[in-house]
C-alpha cells in the first residue's frame, strides 16, 4: 500500500513538473504565427438591386470569389443592395461613396477603406474587375516577398520613404546599424531564431501600388514628409505601433524589435502578441511550411487552447496599463528581455519625448553598464541599448536580475513576475519526494527481509 501510495504521487509530481517544463515553450514570435480567431477584413460590394442585371451579376460573383478567391484568405466578402428600402448595418461604410457600384474593405479595427466606385456598367466585365480587385486585396509583390521571409527571419521591416530625404537616409542608416546588433542577440533568445530583419524599402511611387497594406497597417498611403516605418512578424501581424522619423524617437524602433524573441509568459503587454495581421493567403502548404519550421503545429486546437491561456492572462489582457514607461523598457543586452506596454508608445509632445528619452538613456546607461551617448551620433544611441560586445552579457543579466528584484517588491499581489524560480522550486521538490520514497522502499526491503 506504501510502495503504491509513493508511486502515485512521484507519477502526478512527474507530470506536473513536465508541464511546468514545457509551459513557456512558445515565444511571442511563435505565438504571432497562430490565429485565434482574429476578426477578419471584410470587403463588402454595394449594388442597387434594382438593376436587375449587373447587381444580379455582381451577387452571383460575390458567391463565385467566397468560394474560390477568399478561401484562404482572412478576408471575407458580402454583397450590399443599396435600394433606399434597405436598412443593411454596412451602408455606413458606403456614406462617402459617390459612384455605386462600389467595392468597400472594412479592417479589423472598423476602418473603412474605399477600393473602388462605379464598377464597369456592364454585367461581366464588372464582374472580372471585382474578382481581380479581390485578389489584388489579399495579394500584392510586397507581401509576396513578406510572406517568403517571415517564417525564417527575426521579422520584416517595411521602410516607405517620404518627402524629407535628411530622414530617409537617416532611417536607413538606422536601420542598417541595428541590424547587426539584432543579429548578434539570435542566439541569446529564449528560442534561437536563424536569421536577423528582412528590410522591404519602398519609394513614394512604389508605395502607391501598396494601398491596400500600407492602409491595413495604418500608414499614410499617400506622400508624407515622414518617413514611415512598420514591424511584422510572425503571420504577417503588425509589430507595435507605426514609427514616423524624425518625429518618433530612434530608439523605439530598437525597443520594438527588442520584443519579439522574448517568452510569452513574461510580462510583455498582451497585446504586442495581438497585433492585427494584413491581408493575405495562408493555404495548408503554408501550414505545413510553418510546423516544420517553427517545431509546433499553429493550427492544432490544444497549441491555440495554450496560446489563448497565456493571452488572456498578464498585463494588456483585458487592456490596463501593468507599469509606467520607466518600468517597462527595461532591456537586457542583445535585444534579449524588455517589456513594453503600448499604449505607451503614441508620440508625445516634443518636450515630453526629450525628458523620456533623457530618463530612458541614464537607465539603459545604469543597466548595461555603458558610457553615456554623446551628441546626436546613432552609433552611440544604438550602443546604449545594446552592447556590441555579447562578452557584456553576464554581467548585464546580474543588473537587470537587480532591476527585477527592486521591481517585484514594488509589484501588486496578483503580479507574477517572469521568472523561472518556480521551475527550479518544483524541480528541487520532486528531487526531495524521490529521495525520501526510495528511502522508504529501502527500509521496508530491509523489514521484509
Amino acid at each position: 500500500m506504501v510502495r503504491t501510495s509513493i508511486i502515485f504521487l512521484l507519477v502526478l509530481l512527474s507530470s506536473w513538473q513536465v508541464t511546468a517544463i514545457h509551459a513557456c515553450r512558445y515565444t511571442v514570435r511563435d505565438v504571432a504565427f497562430v490565429d485565434l480567431g482574429d476578426a477578419p477584413y471584410r470587403l463588402f460590394v454595394f449594388a442597387d438591386l434594382a438593376d436587375e442585371e449587373t447587381a444580379g451579376e455582381l451577387q452571383a460573383a460575390v458567391d463565385h470569389i467566397a468560394e474560390e478567391v477568399l478561401i484562404d484568405a482572412n478576408c471575407v466578402i458580402e454583397f450590399v443592395d443599396t435600394s433606399p428600402e434597405t436598412d443593411h448595418p454596412a451602408l455606413k461604410y458606403a456614406t462617402e461613396v459617390t459612384q455605386f457600384p462600389a467595392l468597400v474593405a472594412v479592417g479589423p479595427e472598423q476602418q473603412p477603406l474605399i477600393i473602388e466606385e462605379g464598377l464597369a456598367n456592364k454585367a461581366a466585365p464588372a464582374a472580372k474587375e471585382l474578382s481581380q480587385l479581390c485578389r489584388d486585396f489579399i495579394d500584392s509583390p510586397v507581401r509576396k516577398e513578406m510572406f517568403s521571409q517571415l517564417l525564417s527571419v527575426h521579422s520584416v521591416i517595411l521602410m516607405v520613404e517620404g518627402a524629407d530625404q535628411g530622414a530617409n537616409q537617416k532611417t536607413r542608416d538606422l536601420i542598417a546599424q541595428t541590424i547587426p546588433q539584432v543579429e548578434q542577440s539570435l542566439e541569446f533568445l529564449p528560442k534561437p531564431i536563424r536569421e536577423p530583419p528582412h528590410v522591404i524599402h519602398l519609394t513614394a511611387e512604389a508605395a502607391a501600388n501598396e494601398k491596400v497594406l500600407l492602409w491595413a497597417l495604418g500608414m499614410d498611403p499617400e506622400s508624407t514628409e515622414a518617413t514611415q516605418v512598420a514591424l511584422l512578424f510572425g503571420r504577417g501581424r503588425k509589430l507595435g505601433p507605426v514609427l514616423r522619423f524624425p518625429d518618433d524617437p530612434r530608439r523605439r524602433f530598437v525597443q520594438s524589435l527588442a520584443v519579439v524573441g522574448q517568452d510569452c509568459e513574461c510580462g510583455l503587454d498582451r497585446r504586442w502578441m495581438q497585433g492585427a495581421m494584413v491581408p493575405h493567403r495562408w493555404t495548408a502548404a503554408d501550414e505545413k511550411e510553418a510546423i516544420g519550421q517553427l517545431g509546433f503545429d499553429p493550427g492544432n486546437p490544444l497549441v491555440k487552447a495554450e496560446i489563448d491561456r497565456i493571452l488572456t492572462r498578464g498585463p494588456g489582457a483585458e487592456g490596463e496599463r501593468e507599469m509606467e514607461l520607466e518600468d517597462a523598457l527595461k532591456i537586457a543586452p542583445a535585444l534579449s528581455y524588455q517589456e513594453i506596454a503600448i499604449d505607451d508608445l503614441v508620440t508625445e509632445d516634443a518636450t515630453d519625448e526629450l525628458a523620456t528619452d533623457n530618463a530612458e538613456t541614464v537607465a539603459v546607461n545604469d543597466l548595461v553598464a555603458s558610457t553615456a551617448p554623446t551628441g546626436d551620433d546613432p552609433d552611440s544611441e544604438i550602443a546604449s541599448i545594446i552592447p556590441s560586445d555579447p562578452s557584456q552579457r553576464p554581467s548585464s543579466v546580474s543588473a537587470r536580475q537587480e532591476e527585477v528584484r527592486s521591481h517585484d517588491a514594488d509589484a501588486p499581489s496578483d503580479f507574477t513576475p517572469p521568472t523561472n524560480w518556480s521551475y527550479l522550486f518544483l524541480i528541487v521538490t520532486a528531487l526531495v519526494v524521490v529521495t525520501i520514497g526510495l528511502c522508504i522502499l529501502l527500509r521496508s526491503g530491509e523489514g521484509t527481509a
